[in-house]
This record gives structure tokens, sequence and C-alpha cells, in this order.
């Protein structure tokens, strides 16, 4: 499988990050440290077999939850097998996501296809074999570095079984469970303290089973014993009966005694139980009626009385409420008018302001005006126009020029100079005498002219407006509008009048009804006709209530009546007169009762005993004589009850100090119980030990049957890896390496760095054996962080040796390694996202 793609989408610190891998055989990422470098190959890693969200822990990566508050983790891998189809493996995680190891979704050439068709081309390894094979990091190596030299050799020799690792240290755990439940000379060990167990209980048992028998025959006198202070104690028993029955007998002689005192205070008592009740029924009714009638009188006084209150005047002016209503939206629709009326007088003014001098006028003067304007002249004034002036003036100043240019032609020539003086000063005598002509007509017109002036300003001081800017026709249309107006207005008002005139006659009466001042006000009026029937509604409550409080007095009263006749018909049968006299009779009935009640209980108490206690009661000296003679037996039968007792008690110590059969069969339960827990530790430490063997000789088989086939590729790694200094692997019984000096050493006489390097070698040889099988990129990240510049060149050689076989990705901030590998790095840049 050789990886095309990596598309990060949020990982860790990355996001949005994409690779395309240029070459299928070896691919180098450059960038500083912390730049993402163990993130991309822990991302490579966990897209292919799971997320480690802390819920699942991994021996190279942590959790590398998005450290961004962003949503989903993952990505995608995109991988090509050698039919040349495409492999996109995406895995996703979102919050949510109780798997913890998120969503992988596996596609074949952009189809979705199941999961196990890609890994079943992988052998379906896990996770931890594909870091533990292909995987090249300085957590490995530091796994390594921190092994013991045995522990690193025993990797070594078992490094040609596939998960060798695994495998041994469940080996280790077996060994080291069956070195915790038996050593031959230990003493904590749990097989160790079960057979010391077993000893000790042993003993205990024997010792237990000799006690038993001295307890037997202790336990032997304690039965007879015991069994005699039973029969003593019966007999006490018996004979406390029996002083008990006495004093029994001395009780009930009191008793005796007194039930026939009680007797002789029994008499006869006439008394009607029946009678007595119906009399106390009666009377409780009565007072429950007398109450009943009191409690109306004090309802019936407490209603006022609506005597001045005239109900049927009230009832009328409610019922005006509608028409107050009316009146109310009548007046205010004149008020509307009113106003509107005013709004257009004044739009009329403001459209014609002559209008306003108009308004005083009768109409015989608005006539006599209209006559007036009628007569007045037209305004025919006229000026002497510029025009006339102008030509008057022209001939005046061509007769001065020709004047003028005569006398100057007369210098040259007489006779033309004669002729221009001639027609110079004809032409100017024109011209004044045309001025002259045109002043005089203008002097008559500006005469006229005053006095039609003067005319219109006696219109105009009369009537006050200027008659030259006067529309006659469009004010009296205008005058007749606002006169109609007037008229209009008057109307309305004289209907105001009225309207007020009924809300005031309205507001008379409903101050008279309520007995209060009230305004001529619609809301004030309307407020008093609620108030009005309010109190209309009051009226008739109290009335219907004062009705029906008098039928309902009238109703107990007769009711009283007949009670108090009940009641004297009691009295009279049972010959009483009053109440008092069958109280005293019920009381001595009662007092008869409870002494019958007192001597049936004493009766019933002595039933049995009563010819006994007859006997007693005419004998008493005997009687006490007996129960003397019972007290001494008695005490003599606890004398000997507390003698046995003390022997039985001794004999109950000595028992306790021997073992019982309860001890014994406790001996004997825990020392089975010790032995089968004996046996089931040799069980597991047993299975344990031989666990391990059989694991130690599966990986001997393992690793003989493909060791071999990696040394021919571990003798040129561990060659470049040591610069030269080893040439050869030689397998025996034991791996052999050879110097460059033909010189041969054991591995476990090599130095530490060295075992690692031939570990190191052998783990990539183990990588190129497999890949027939499983070929997976393998991942590099900064495994040569401490190779000097010298050994670079190795590592060079070795990075393009194992390219040969398996695609490799090498992840390092080393600029020399870039510079001599003289490939194109896919860099990043630090804190990328």
């Amino acid at each position: 499988m050789r990886l095309k793609q990596i598309k990060i989408i949020n990982f860790g610190q990355l996001s949005n990050l994409t690779f395309d891998l240029p070459s299928e055989k070896l691919n180098l990422f450059f960038g500083e440290n912390e730049a993402g470098k163990s993130t991309t190959v822990a991302f490579i890693k966990q897209v292919m077999f799971g997320f480690y969200l802390r819920s699942s822990s991994s021996p190279f990566f942590e959790d590398y939850k998005p450290l961004a508050h962003v949503s989903p983790m993952g990505g995608s891998l995109f991988f090509e097998d050698e039919n040349g189809s495409t492999f996109e493996l995406e895995r996703l995680w979102a919050k949510g996501d109780k798997t913890r190891r998120g969503i992988l979704t596996v596609k074949k050439d952009g189809q979705i296809i199941p999961e196990n068709l890609f890994f079943d081309q992988i052998q379906n390894i896990d996770g931890n074999f594909y870091a533990d094979s292909f995987i090249f990091n300085q957590d490995m190596l530091g796994q390594v570095a921190s092994l013991s030299q045995a522990d690193l050799l025993e990797r070594i020799y078992y490094l040609g079984a596939a998960d060798s690792s695994k495998l041994l240290q469940m080996r280790d755990d077996f060994e080291k469970d069956a070195g915790r439940l038996f050593k031959k000379t230990g003493k904590k060990p749990e097989v160790n303290q079960l057979l010391k167990q077993i000893d000790d209980q042993s003993e205990q048992l024997a010792d237990s089973e000799k006690q038993f028998q001295d307890y037997e025959e202790i336990e032997h006198d304690f039965n007879e014993k015991n069994q005699e202070l039973v029969q003593e104690q019966q007999a006490l028993q018996k004979l406390q009966e029996k002083a008990q029955e006495l004093s029994n007998m001395q009780k009930q002689l009191e008793n005796y005694k007194q039930l026939q005192d009680l007797r002789t205070q029994v008499k006869d008592v006439e008394f009607n139980s029946t009678n007595y009740q119906k009399a106390q029924n009666l009377i409780a009714q009565g007072k429950n009626l007398q109450e009943n009638i009191t409690n109306l009188k004090t309802q019936l006084e407490q209603i006022s009385d609506n005597q001045n209150f005239d109900y049927d005047q009230a009832r009328k002016l409610v019922q005006k409420r509608s028409e107050l209503l009316q009146w109310q939206s009548e007046y205010q629709s004149c008020m509307q008018k009113a106003q509107q009326f005013e709004i257009e007088k004044q739009e009329l003014i403001n459209l014609n302001p002559d209008l306003e001098n108009c308004l005083d006028l009768s109409e015989t003067e608005f006539k006599q005006m209209k006559n007036d304007y009628n007569n007045l002249p037209k305004d025919d004034s006229t000026v002497i126009s510029d025009e006339n002036n102008s030509a008057t003036n022209i001939w005046l100043i061509v007769g001065a020029v020709l004047t003028i240019i005569g006398i100057i032609w007369m210098i040259s020539s007489l006779v033309e100079g004669l002729i221009g003086l001639i027609l110079g000063i004809g032409l100017s005598a024109y011209g004044i005498m045309q001025k002259k002509k045109i002043s005089q007509e203008q002097k008559k017109k500006q005469h006229v002219q005053q006095k039609i002036s003067e005319q219109y300003r006696n219109f105009e001081q009369k009537y006050k407006f200027d008659p030259r800017d006067l529309d006659l026709k469009n004010l009296a249309s205008q005058l007749s509008r606002y006169k109609l107006q007037e008229s209009s207005e008057k109307a309305n008002t004289e209907q105001m009048a009225n309207l007020n005139s009924k809300v005031v006659q309205l507001a008379t009466l409903i101050k008279n009804a309520l007995k209060k001042p009230i305004s001529a006000n619609f809301d004030e009026m309307l407020n008093a006709i609620d108030d009005l029937d309010d109190q209309i509604d009051q009226v008739r409550h109290s009335n219907d209530k004062k009705a029906g409080l008098e039928n309902n007095l009238t109703t107990q009263e007769q009711k009283l009546k007949e009670l108090n006749l009940q009641l004297k018909a009691i009295f009279a049968h049972d010959h009483v007169e009053k109440i008092d006299q069958y109280d005293k009779r019920y009381q001595e009935s009662l007092a008869q009762t409870q002494l019958r009640t007192k001597i049936e209980t004493l009766e019933n108490s002595l039933k049995d005993q009563l010819p006994r206690l007859e006997k007693v009661a005419t004998n008493q000296e005997n009687f006490v004589q007996e129960q003397n003679e019972l007290a001494n037996t008695i005490s003599q039968e606890n004398a000997k009850i507390n003698s046995l007792q003390s022997e039985v008690a001794q004999l109950q110590v000595k028992m306790n100090n021997l073992a019982d059969s309860t001890v014994v069969f406790e001996a004997k339960q825990n020392l089975a119980n010790t032995e089968t827990q004996f046996e089931n530790a040799s069980k597991e430490y047993l299975a344990s030990l031989l666990a391990g063997k059989w694991i130690s000789r599966a990986l001997d088989i393992a690793s003989n049957e493909r060791f071999p086939k990696m040394l021919a590729s571990a003798r040129e790694y561990f060659e470049l890896l040591t610069g030269g200094r080893y040439i050869d692997l030689q397998l025996d019984k034991k791996i052999t390496v050879v110097r460059a000096d033909g010189k041969k050493r054991e591995v476990k006489y090599l130095s530490r760095g060295t075992a690692e390097q031939l570990y190191f070698a052998l783990k990539l040889a183990f990588a190129e054996q497999i890949k027939d099988k499983i070929n997976l990129p393998i991942l590099i990240d900064d495994s040569f962080v401490n190779f000097d510049d010298h050994r670079i060149g190795y590592i060079e050689k070795l990075l393009n040796k194992i390219s040969e076989h398996n695609q490799v990705l090498i992840f390092t901030a080393q600029k020399n390694l870039v510079e001599k590998m003289k490939i194109e790095p896919l860099t990043f840049e630090k804190g990328s996202n």
C-alpha cells in the first residue's frame, strides 16, 4: 500500500492541511520543533486504527483532540494498492460520539466499502503491531533505552516473531504471577502461606478434639443437674401459682364486699328517656328558632327606610340615558359644525381680504358701493411717451447739426453752406414747435387724470379698498357665501341653546332625585344616572330582602308556637312542669344505670369465685393461716433452687473453657477451606508457570523460523548504522556480530549503543521481511536526532536502502539531513493551524 495523500481537517494543533506525497519510495517532512511532525505521525496511525481520547491509551501517542474549539476531529488518508485502486480512509470524531475512537469510512475508487476489504489486505493488524513494527521515533528509542541489558538482548533474539514485544510482556507477566504465588524459600507468597496455614490448622484440630472428650464428660453431669433444677423450678412455679391465687382471692374479697354494698343502693326511678330526649330536642330547636327570630328582626331594623325615594320617577330618569346620549352626540356635532363654520369663514377672508371690509355693510350699503364702483370713470391716464419726446429731440439735434454744418460749408461753399444753414434752422424750428404742442396736450391729460384719481381716492377712503384691484363680481359671490355661513352658524347656535335648555331641565330632575347638586355636564349627568340606576338596584334589592325577611320571620314565629305546644304536651304526660324537674329525674336514672353497670361488672368478674368468696368472708382466719404456710414452703423451695443453679453455673464455666463440637467443626471447616484455597492457588501458580514457558518456547520457534531470513537485510542495515565498524551478522545457537577487523563478538558483550543499533537494524529487516503480507509506510520521526554530521551520510544510504522495499516517510527538524538527502521536503510552519 502506497500512501498518496494526507488530508488533515482538525487534529491537535493542525487544521485544514493537506500533503500530496510525490514519491512512492522516500518522502521527507521538514519542520521546526513543535511544528506538527509528531502530530502528523500520530494522525496517520490513529486515522487507520482509531483515536486515543483519554479513555484509550497508546504506548506512543497521547490525546490529540484539537486545541481550538472546532469540530470535527480527524481527516483522511489516501492509499494506492499494486493494482492501481485508490483507498480513502476517513475517520472523524465529534462531541457526542461515545465510541471515542471516531467513525471510520472506507472508500475504494470513490465508493464506500466495508472496512474489512481494506484491513484484509494488511492482515487485520492492530495499532500496536503497526506502531511496534513500522514507526521509529524518540518514544520507541526511549522505550528501548529504558530496557535492561538482558531485556534488550532478549528482544533482539525474539524480534523475528510477530508481536514479540507483546508476547514478551505477556510471558513476563505470567512469570511474575507465578513468582507472586510461590517461592521455594519464600514466606509471603500465597501458596507458601497456605501451606503454613494447613500445618497450623491441623495441630489446632487435634487439640480441639482432645478438649472435646473432656467437654462431653462434664456435659453429662451438667445435664443431670440441669434436669433436677428444672423439676424444682416447676414445683416452685406451682406453689407460686397457688400463692398468686390466694393473693387474688384476697383482692377479690374487697370487691365482694363492695358488691354487697352496691346491691343495697339499688332503687326504681320513674323516667321516660324517649320523652326526655324529645323534650331536649324541642328545647334546642326552640332556642335556635328564637335566635333566628331575633336575628331576622335585627336585619329588618338595619334595612334603611326608602319611603323618601321616588322609585318610579328614578326609573323614568334612568330611561332618559339613551336620550341624553343622543343629546350629547348632537351637541358634539354642533360644536364641530361651529368650528367648521369659523374655519370656512376665515378661509373666505383669506382668499379675498377685501371681504373683511364688506362684512359690516348692509345690503343697501353694498348696493350703493356697487353703484359707486360702476359710476367710476376709467383710469385712462396717459403720459407723453419717451418715444415722442425722443422724436422731437431728434428734430432739434438734426437741425442743430445741419446748422453747424451749413456754417462750416459757408466757408468753402457759400451756396451749399447757406442751404445747410436754412435746413438746419428749419428743422430746429419744427422741433421746437412739436415740443410745445406735446407739452400742451400733456397738461390737459394731467388735469383730467387728477380728477379721476381724486374720485378713486374718495372711493377708497369710503369703502377701505382700492377700486383698481377690485373684482366686484367675485367679492359679491364671496360675501354671499359668507352670509350663508353666518346664517347656518346662527341656526347651529340656536340648536345648541335648545340642547342646553333640555340638559338643564334634565339635570334639575336628576338633582332632585339624587338630592345632591348636579351640573349640566353630559359626563357628570351620565355618571349621575349610573348612580341613580345603582340606587334603584339597591332599593329593589332592599325591598326584596325586606319582604323575604318578613316572610321568614312569620314562618319562624309559627314554628316556635308549634314547638312550645309539643313541649307542654310532653311535660303533661310525664307529670313535670319544667325541664329542670326532667333533668333531675335524668340524673337519678343515670346514677342507677351506672350503679347497675358496676354491679354487673363485679358479678361477671367474681362469677366463678362467688361461692368461695362467700365462705372466705365468713371464715377469714383459716384463709390467713393457709397463706402463711404456703409462703414458708415457697421460701424453702427457693433455697434449694439457688443451690442447684450454683452447681449448674460452675459446670457451665468448665464447659466454656473446653472446646465443644462447634469449635471442632469450625476447625475442620477452616482446614478444608484452606486446603481448597491451596489447591486453587497451586493450579493458578502452575498455569502461570506453564504459560510463561509455553510463550518462551513459541517465541523460540517463531524467531528461529524467520530470523535467518532477516539476517541478509539486517547485515546491511547494521553495517550502515555502525558506520562500517561491524560488517556481518552470524546465527548459530546465538547471534554473533563480526567487526571490520574480522573479530567476532557475542551480542551480550556489545556496548549499550551498539546493541540499540542492532535492535534498530533488525526491526527494519523485520518490516522488509513481512512486506509481501503487510506493506505499509515506515514512519521515521526524528529518530536520528542524536546522530552527528559524520553519521548523516550513513543514514542517507540506510534510508535509500530501506525505500527500495518499503515506502518511507521521514519527519525531521535537521537541516543537514534535508540537504544531504537532496529531496524537496514537505514543510511545516510552526504553530500552523
